[in-house]
Order: structure tokens, then C-alpha cells, then sequence
């Protein structure tokens, strides 16, 4: 669970953004449900209303005294028209099979305050029965009250009509009430499992969490393709790798620093993929660039890129002695690889080797960048062994599936050793979180797709191998 931290109302705006259809599905559902409800499955219910007046029953004229004194008697009246044997005497007139307590369920007596009326009311499921029970009850309360207060009267004053409409269900009140409970529900649902979400979901998170800067965001691909740059040149993911070189760029030269580690915190966050493809970008600027598989424990550069790791690569270089120029493989202009080879020596003791360190060096001085790509941090030492202080560090992070709590570990974990940070990349963001920026405008159109072809002495890949594309 995250630590407690402010939501601002940009945060709030994200979670409905993507959240949405959540939120409009359990708001609809309880109104569907409360529609349902009132016209399908609740029972109509008619209420009708008859008054009588209770007072003298003389020609004298009355005095202010007896109307007082009759004002005080309504409540008698009242109680006298909710009794029992009013009920049984209404149910024997309308011949009904129905227990007393049922239908008085159904009835009310009601004195109006500072008159001598009162509003005699029943309920039942069709209109004609509502009129009858109502006349019934009136008819049975005046015999009655007759017979306890033979000094006073109790006269009809109006016959209850029959009623046009039902009193319930409510069915535009139900579904109001469906659709406040669906608000109320969608909000509190959305709130509650971003709460429990503890990953890093967007830009404003790696400030809030890691207080590191952002030099890349990279949309989510519907299809994974390897090398999307080459392949997609006018996609939203190149456009937005083109706007990661122009960042990375800028901090390098600005630190001085042409070997950059790109790392992160577990598997399958895409960092091989960020690897290549802005090793790609940035060859395409003029610069020459060398990336280097140094995931010894499973590579994967050669599958992003096509070729073979079957044959010679980084651990032949570095244990065997090996020319460079043997492992080396021609991608395109400017832009070579040396795989990872086949490791047969503990990776770990490998990487942090003399040899190593002289290696990389070597490569500075022929390239003008030198691009590694590493295991994740937290599982393994491999990274970290190759930190040094003119090395920079690139952390890639996968959008809504990579932890905070591993993020944190991750960044500890690199300054533990003094790492220079150049910046965060956010891999696999929504799409719509673009939306704003220009990068639409790029990826509109007839996409082009083109495929890389073998150049110099770049290899091809062994048959035996999956061609599928990865993620790592």
C-alpha cells in the first residue's frame, strides 16, 4: 500500500481519464437496476382519500366553545378511526380475505391540525380497490364513532375518487436515487483501488515518489514490434523516442558523460527495447554509437535486433581477448552492436573485471556513445558493478506495473554507489496521456513499414531461434 501522499485535482482528472468506463459502468448499473425495478418488477401501489368533518348534530348554532372542544376531540376521532374494529367492520363490508393487520397496514388516518376534518387514506394495487377501501373505512369510522361518542357527529364531506396515477414506484425518483448511488459507488471504487495501486503511473509520480527527472516518455504499443523506430519511422512511439535522444542528449553533454548504463528495476519493463531504439535515434544524428549486451544472464539485444548471439560477442572480447573488431556487428550508419555471446563465467565477476573497465574505455575513445544494457538492479549486482563516476545511469520504469517500493530500492540502491542519474524513462504509457503534446500530429496518416535489411557485416539470426517479439 503507498505511503499517504496528497491528491491534487490533476491526479483526480487522471484517475477518471482512465478509469472511465469503469465509472460508467457502475453508474449505469444501478440505474438500469432501479428501472428494472420499478417498472418490471415492484407492483403499482394506488392511493385514494375520502374527508369527513366531525362536530354537532343539531341546528343550534355552535358556539366558539364547541368548536374548541371538537378541535380537541379529532385526536379521539383519530385514534377511534385506527382501531381495530374499524378495520374488521371496512374488511366485512368489501368482503375481502385479507388479515386485519395486513390492512390496516395499508391505511391512514390523518387530522388536519386546527379543523374538525379528517383525511381518511388507503393504499392498494389497483385504483378501484384504493377508492372503495378509502369509502369503506369512512363508512365504518362514522358508525363506529357513533356508538362511543353518541353526543357529537361524523359526516362524509367527500367521496373518494378513484386515482388516475400510482403513488409508487417512483420510477424517476428510483432511478435519481440508482444514479447518486452509481456516482457515489464509481468514485469511491476508483479512489479505493487507485489507493491500493502502488505503482508509477505517470510523470508527476516519479517527482512525488524518486525526485528524479523524467527525460522520456515512451507510449504503450498494441503489438510489441522490435525496433519500432526503423520499422514505424512516423509512429507516436518514434516521435517519442526522437524527443527521449533530444533530453538524453542535452544531460550527457551537459555532465560529460559518454557511456550511459540503461537499467531496471525487474524483468519485462523494456528496457532492451529503450536500449536499441534510442541507440538507433541517435545514430541517426551523425553520432557513432556502440551498444553493448551486458544482460549475460539472459540477452535479449540480438532478438530486438534480429541477429545472432550463436557466435562471438562480449565475453569472448573481454575473457579470450578477442578483437573487437571480430564480435562486432554493423546495424546501420553509426549504429554497431557487440552481443553478449556465450557466457560460460560468472557474469557478476565478468562485468567488474580490469578487462571490463579497460574495454569500455577503449570504446569511448572509437565512439562517441557508448550504450549498455544491463540486468535489472534489485535481482542482480551485474549493473551496479559497472557504475563508475564517468558513467551515467538511465532507470527505465514501466508505467502502472512497476512498484514504488521497487522504484525507491532501485534509486537507493544506485546511490549507494555514487551513480550519476541521468533521468527516469517511463515505458509503456497510455496513449491518451500524449494527447496535447504534438506527437498525434506525427503519427497521423499512411503509416510506412519498412524492415531492416543486412548491412556490412552485420549478421543474420540463427533459424533456430524465436523470432517473436520481446519486451525485456
Amino acid at each position: 500500500m503507498r505511503e499517504e501522499e496528497d491528491i491534487d485535482f490533476k491526479d483526480y482528472l487522471n484517475i477518471i481519464r482512465k478509469r472511465i468506463f469503469l465509472l460508467l459502468f457502475i453508474i449505469i448499473c444501478p440505474m438500469i437496476i432501479a428501472g428494472l425495478l420499478s417498472f418490471y418488477v415492484m407492483k403499482p401501489v394506488y392511493e385514494a382519500n375520502s374527508t369527513v368533518i366531525v362536530g354537532k348534530d343539531n341546528a343550534d348554532k355552535i358556539t366558539q366553545s364547541e368548536v374548541l372542544m371538537y378541535q380537541d376531540l379529532i385526536k379521539t376521532y383519530s385514534e377511534i378511526g385506527k382501531s381495530r374494529i374499524v378495520a374488521e367492520n371496512a374488511i366485512e363490508n368489501l368482503k375481502l380475505d385479507i388479515a386485519v393487520k395486513d390492512f390496516m397496514l395499508n391505511l391512514s388516518i390523518t387530522p388536519k391540525i386546527g379543523t374538525q376534518i379528517i383525511e381518511i387514506s388507503y393504499k392498494s394495487g389497483t385504483p378501484e380497490t384504493a377508492a372503495e377501501g378509502a369509502d369503506a373505512l369512512s363508512q365504518a369510522f362514522i358508525q363506529e364513532s357513533q356508538k362511543l361518542l353518541p353526543s357529537g357527529s361524523a359526516k362524509i364531506m367527500d367521496k373518494a375518487l378513484v386515482p388516475e396515477f400510482e403513488i409508487a414506484p417512483k420510477k424517476k425518483f428510483n432511478i435519481a436515487i440508482g444514479f447518486i448511488i452509481g456516482i457515489m459507488l464509481s468514485f469511491g471504487l476508483v479512489l479505493l483501488i487507485n489507493y491500493l495501486n502502488n505503482t508509477i503511473k505517470n510523470e508527476d509520480d516519479i517527482q512525488r515518489y524518486l525526485d528524479l527527472p523524467t527525460i522520456g516518455l515512451i507510449p504503450k504499443q498494441n503489438k510489441m514490434e522490435n525496433l519500432i523506430v526503423e520499422k514505424d519511422p512516423k509512429s507516436l512511439a518514434t516521435e517519442a523516442f526522437k524527443s527521449m535522444r533530444t533530453n538524453l542528449l542535452f544531460s550527457m553533454e551537459n555532465r560529460r558523460v559518454k557511456t550511459i548504463v540503461i537499467c531496471s528495476s525487474g524483468p519485462k519493463e523494456g528496457k532492451t527495447s529503450i536500449s536499441t531504439n534510442i541507440a538507433s535515434v541517435i545514430a541517426k544524428t551523425g553520432k557513432s554509437i556502440l551498444l553493448v549486451d551486458c544482460d549475460l544472464r539472459k540477452p535479449c539485444v540480438h532478438r530486438q535486433l534480429n541477429i545472432t548471439n550463436n557466435e562471438l560477442g562480449l565475453v569472448d572480447v573481454v575473457l579470450e581477448g578477442r578483437k573487437v573488431e571480430e564480435v562486432l556487428i554493423k546495424i546501420e550508419e553509426n549504429f554497431d552492436v557487440i552481443t553478449a555471446g556465450k557466457a560460460n563465467y560468472s557474469p557478476s565477476e565478468l562485468l567488474a573485471s580490469q578487462k571490463m573497465k579497460v574495454f569500455i574505455e577503449d570504446m569511448e575513445k572509437k565512439y562517441d556513445y557508448v550504450m549498455i544494457d544491463t540486468p535489472p538492479i534489485i535481482t542482480f549486482t551485474d549493473a551496479l558493478t559497472l557504475v563508475t563516476e564517468k558513467v551515467g545511469v538511465i532507470l527505465v520504469i514501466s508505467a502502472e506495473e512497476t512498484t514504488i517500493e521497487n522504484c525507491k530500492k532501485s534509486k537507493q540502491l544506485l546511490l549507494n554507489i555514487n551513480a550519476m542519474i541521468i533521468g527516469i524513462v517511463l515505458n509503456k504509457v497510455d496513449k491518451k496521456s500524449f494527447i496535447g503534446y504534438g506527437y498525434d500530429y506525427y503519427s497521423n496518416g499512411k503509416e510506412r513499414k519498412s524492415t531492416l535489411n543486412n548491412k556490412g557485416g552485420r549478421k543474420k539470426r540463427n533459424n533456430k531461434e524465436k523470432s517473436d517479439s520481446v519486451n525485456i
